[in-house]
């Protein structure tokens, strides 16, 4: 199967991709801060950090989508042109 077939029947996923060393520490990280901190914050303190959280989650998912879409753009202006080439 080509890259479009394997794109087309949902076999591409980034849920696939390998996640790197340097990522799973980052993530660790920030799951030892958020266990340190939030037992010493108040209710409201907590609720606010949650939102935090959450919308800090959302921006990120945004940025990745964003990403994606210039890096795809990119790759697909590098083939036509590379394909003008072998002409």
């Amino acid at each position: 199967m080509n890259i479009i077939e394997e794109l087309f029947y949902g076999n591409i996923s980034a849920a696939d991709m390998k996640k790197s060393k340097k990522y799973k520490k980052a993530c660790e990280k920030e799951l030892e801060i958020y266990h340190k901190l939030k037992p010493t914050l108040n209710k409201e303190q907590g609720k606010l950090l949650e939102e935090l959280l959450e919308a800090n989650s959302n921006s990120a998912e945004i940025c990745e989508k964003d990403f994606f879409a210039y890096g795809f753009k990119v790759g697909l202006h590098i083939g036509i042109e590379s394909s003008k080439l072998n002409n």
